[in-house]
Formats: structure tokens, C-alpha cells, sequence
């Protein structure tokens, strides 16, 4: 079988975890060039991974004409690589937020349909066994219709340089970087958002002259009926940790990433009943650990996807729904309206 070429273009946490998945399929991948502006981190990685090394995407994508390009950059420079990636005629997946803006989300969905080429977003909420698990109990009815979602997400993420990449206005703040992995993933298990109440501060983060939202919380309907939360913080002072919490008639599922045992349940549905709570084991390293397994199953999906010629599981458009409650949600924050998520589909 012939190797898929592949090119990551951001060094960053998110382009070496990336990579790490990439060097675990060596039968179906080469990575055969990384790039990033810092020119001694992308040597670094080139001598670990034995490829070549770049400070100019577009260089790379003429030289080593690569089948994936894989995109880590900050979220407003997405755009900018995916259309010269999908216009050199690679298959592209991009970081999360598809983008900060609904315009440079159209273009990248626009460039990929018009070059022909897959398209992925890569959200690792969707890709974590324990979500995995979560949405079969959903969809077998396991706690019936649920009437309330929650999440909640504490980081210690807080930028604290001028120049740290988070504080470009054009990246806007939590609500945007870390709400969008919770915007998706209850739209994936609960379903379309309809309408947002929400509230953005910055509280922590003390570099004047920078808008950056730390602390957020959201209020969600969803189109379903059910009512849902998002909280969110960049500046937890204790070790990290998200949970997600699903409430239906018929049970309830609670996903907390510091448990050994991520997930538990309960269900009074006649094929799934418990006898109380039930704890199945699931593939799981502690949050933060359960970074390589979710971005190594997004990275085999998509490299399944072009070797198989199927239609990613995480789209552009579905990552531009959750851009849009984001961006709804920005709004809600201004006006202090509850503010309806518009159809941008």
C-alpha cells in the first residue's frame, strides 16, 4: 500500500501530539515535512521524526506536495493554510475552531469542495472513548430523553506575555478557544443548540490593553427542548479537569476526566437497566493524559477517510455550527440578551 505523504504545519502542544499520532501508523503515513516560524523548534522535530524541517508553509507544500496537511496554527491563521493546502491539492484537517469568523470558516469550506479534497475538523471531545461510549448509551435510549446538559472545563491556560498568541484580538478569548469543544460535543450527544444566555469576563488576566476573556459561562436551549450549561476557566490555580453531566427521564451519564473510570451510569430503561450506578471500563488516561488517544483516533480517522475515499466524521460545516454558537454567545455577552444561534448551514 502506498504511504500517504504527510506535512504539519504549527509546532505548537497540538502539532507534536499530532505528529506523535502520525509516527504510530508508520504502514499507512510518511510524514515527510514540518514546519513552524520558529526555525530551531522545527529542526528539533525534524531531527526526532527524521523528515525536513520548514519556516515556510507554502515552501512545503511546493516542494514535498504532500496528501495531508495537517494545520496547528492559531485559530485566526487557519484559514490563510487550509485554502493553499486545499489549492496545492491536499486533503486538509484543521485545529479547532474551524476559525474565529464565519467568513474565513466559508472560505476553507469553500476551497476544500472546490479542490475536491477531504475536510476534517479536529475536535478531540469527539474522539475521547469515553464520549464514544456516552453517545452509543444516548442513542440506544439508555437514559431516555434528556432534559438537561452540563459542562464544565478548569485549565491552567492563562497567557502571561504581551505577545502570547492568545491575546491577538482576532482569537477572542475562552468562550471562543475552549467553548467551542463543549458547543460541539452537546450538539454531537444532545443535539442542535438553538438559542444562548451568556456571560464572558476577563477576571485573572492582568496585561493592560489586552481583551481576552479567562472566565465564561453559557446557558444553552437546545432544539430538543433540554436546557444546557457551559462553564468555563483558563485560570485554575489546582490541577485541570472537565466533566460533562446528562440528564434524562430515564437515566443519567456523568463523564469526569480525573476519574481513573471516566464514565458512569445509571438507567432505568427496560435493555439497559442497572442495578444502580455502573462504572465500564473505557480507555482512559487522566486528564491531561487523554490527549494522545483522542488525537491519535481523530488522526486515524482522517487518514482512513482519504485511504478510503469516506466522508470524515467531523466536517467543516459541523465545525462551523459550533463557530456560530460561539460567536452567538459573544453576542449574548454584549447585549446581555439571550440571543438565537442563526442557520448558518
Amino acid at each position: 500500500m502506498k504511504k500517504l505523504k504527510v506535512c504539519i504545519v504549527g509546532l505548537g502542544f497540538a502539532g507534536s501530539v499530532h505528529t506523535d499520532a502520525y509516527n504510530s501508523i508508520p504502514d499507512k503515513v510518511k510524514i515527510v515535512g514540518v514546519c513552524d516560524m520558529n526555525r530551531e523548534k522545527a529542526e528539533m522535530m525534524s531531527k526526532s521524526y527524521d523528515t525536513k524541517a520548514y519556516t515556510d508553509y507554502r515552501e512545503m507544500l511546493k516542494k514535498e506536495k504532500p496528501d495531508i496537511v495537517d494545520v496547528c496554527v492559531p485559530h485566526h491563521a487557519h484559514a490563510e493554510v487550509v485554502v493553499a493546502a486545499a489549492n496545492a491539492g491536499a486533503n486538509v484537517i484543521v485545529e479547532k475552531p474551524l476559525a474565529p469568523n464565519l467568513e474565513d470558516a466559508n472560505r476553507m469550506i469553500e476551497a476544500t469542495k472546490k479542490a475536491k479534497v477531504k475536510f476534517m475538523v479536529a475536535e478531540d471531545q469527539l474522539f475521547l472513548p469515553a464520549h464514544r461510549m456516552a453517545k452509543d448509551l444516548i442513542d440506544k435510549g439508555a437514559i431516555g430523553k434528556i432534559f438537561m446538559a452540563r459542562a464544565l472545563s478548569v485549565v491552567c491556560d492563562k497567557p502571561v506575555e504581551q505577545n502570547a498568541w492568545q491575546l491577538d484580538p482576532r482569537n477572542l478569548g475562552v468562550l471562543m478557544d475552549m467553548g467551542v469543544h463543549y458547543f460541539m460535543a452537546l450538539d454531537w450527544l444532545v443535539g442542535e443548540i438553538e438559542s444562548v444566555n451568556a456571560m464572558k469576563e476577563k477576571v485573572v488576566v492582568d496585561l493592560k490593553g489586552k481583551e481576552y476573556d479567562d472566565n465564561a459561562f453559557t446557558i444553552l436551549k437546545f432544539k430538543n427542548g433540554a436546557l444546557g450549561e457551559v462553564a468555563l476557566t483558563s485560570c485554575a490555580v489546582t490541577e485541570q479537569y472537565n466533566r460533562l453531566e446528562f440528564y434524562g427521564t430515564e437515566g443519567t451519564i456523568l463523564i469526569d476526566h480525573s476519574w481513573e473510570k471516566p464514565l458512569m451510569y445509571h438507567s432505568t430503561h427496560p435493555e439497559t437497566m442497572t442495578n444502580g450506578w455502573v462504572r465500564p471500563d473505557v480507555e482512559h488516561l487522566t486528564y491531561p493524559g487523554y490527549y494522545p488517544i483522542a488525537f491519535g483516533y481523530e488522526v486515524k480517522h482522517f487518514v482512513d477517510c482519504v485511504l478510503k475515499n469516506k466522508k470524515p466524521d467531523v466536517t467543516g460545516e459541523y465545525g462551523r455550527r459550533a463557530v456560530n454558537v460561539a460567536l452567538t454567545a459573544y453576542k449574548s455577552a454584549k447585549s446581555g440578551k439571550i440571543q438565537k444561534v442563526e442557520n448558518v448551514d
